[in-house]
């Protein structure tokens, strides 16, 4: 037995919850790229062999294997929806998150792809010559667009929301959104430029730290002073300092989007205000063999909604609804042999 192999069934412990018609077990995933172990959970139907293996990519910021989010745990209720449908799934906390080890502060997107492909290896060992795949929210959804173009271990994917757009146009159409859905008007626009054009130009990371430390006093105005207003520069430049944030607005997905040759399914909600819709049409048109879907009345969480708008996340719906999680699973029961 080779040595990935013994690591596997040393680390697939023994842990199983019945639930229903599918079973869940713990599961240790090791990136040997970086060295770290993942924790997560292996969601897998009760009573049958699985059709298929899928491991799940969550979205941006530090994220558990449920991405939970305002006590929503959509990830939980796709795992062990597609579980109780005939498919394995597999779910793990971010690095550096709950259990999982690393530092989540200076991983980048592509980082999270190792993460994802060390997913897919423990997969391809539990399951053998079963067609593996992504399924990924926001970011996730670049992780698993960049993971189908370069890993030969990924044979489908399904991404929610989707970004398609380089990511500095991702951030303006958001905060043009969500600013116009909530006061009917954007005055921020010209600072906001200025201030990804610095991030995402070729200055060193101290040289960006003082064309920030200059340009963001100027646009808090006289309130600059204020200790709680230089705590949130100090916060703000932080972030967009940041190795991920810098590689995020540099990152124009376009070339791994055409990239991608194995079945896609592309959803998008019609009053998502962080990821517009208007990103599917662009996935669509760069990849015409990707299966897209609009989900009319639905947000960023896949949620059926009102506005859109992320204060209603809290008290909308099931996230992913059932409408959302219908579509998954007939786009998979076609697509798999």
């Amino acid at each position: 037995m080779n040595r990935f192999k013994t690591l596997l069934f040393s680390i697939l412990m023994p842990i199983i919850l019945a639930a229903g018609n599918f079973v869940s077990e713990e599961a240790s995933v090791i990136n040997h790229t970086d060295s770290i172990t993942l924790a997560g959970t292996l969601t897998t139907p009760a009573d049958s062999h699985p059709r298929a293996a899928i491991v799940m990519a969550t979205g941006s910021g530090a994220q558990n294997r449920d991405e939970e989010i305002f006590s929503h745990k959509p990830f939980k209720v796709i795992a062990e929806y597609l579980a109780g449908n005939g498919y394995a799934v597999l779910r793990m906390d971010d690095r550096g998150t709950a259990h999982s080890e690393g530092d989540f502060t200076s991983a980048t997107t592509d980082d999270f792809v190792t993460d994802i492909a060390a997913g897919l290896e423990i997969l391809a060992e539990r399951f053998p010559n079963m067609q593996k795949g992504v399924i990924g929210h926001s970011e996730g959804g670049t992780i698993a667009i960049k993971t189908a173009s370069r890993n030969r271990l990924c044979s489908f994917i399904v991404t929610l929301a989707a970004p398609a757009w380089q990511g500095d146009s991702i951030i303006i159409s958001q905060s043009r959104a969500m600013a116009v859905g909530l006061t009917g008007k954007w005055d921020m626009e010209t600072q906001q430029r200025e201030i990804l054009d610095i991030v995402k130009s070729d200055l060193n990371d101290l040289q960006t730290r003082m064309s920030l430390s200059f340009l963001l006093p100027k646009i808090f105005g006289e309130s600059a002073n204020l200790p709680q207003a230089k705590a949130m520069i100090a916060k703000q430049t932080d972030t967009l300092t940041s190795r991920w944030y810098r590689d995020m607005v540099r990152y124009n997905p376009e070339c791994d989007i055409k990239a991608v040759g194995c079945p896609w399914l592309a959803l998008n909600g019609a009053k998502d205000t962080q990821v517009l819709p208007a990103n599917l049409e662009t996935i669509k048109t760069l990849n015409p063999i990707t299966d897209t879907k609009l989900l009319d009345g639905h947000n960023h969480l896949f949620q059926t909604c009102t506005t859109g708008l992320p204060d209603e996340y809290p008290s909308a719906g099931q996230s992913p609804s059932p409408e959302t999680l219908a579509i998954i699973l007939q786009w998979l029961n076609t697509t798999i042999n």
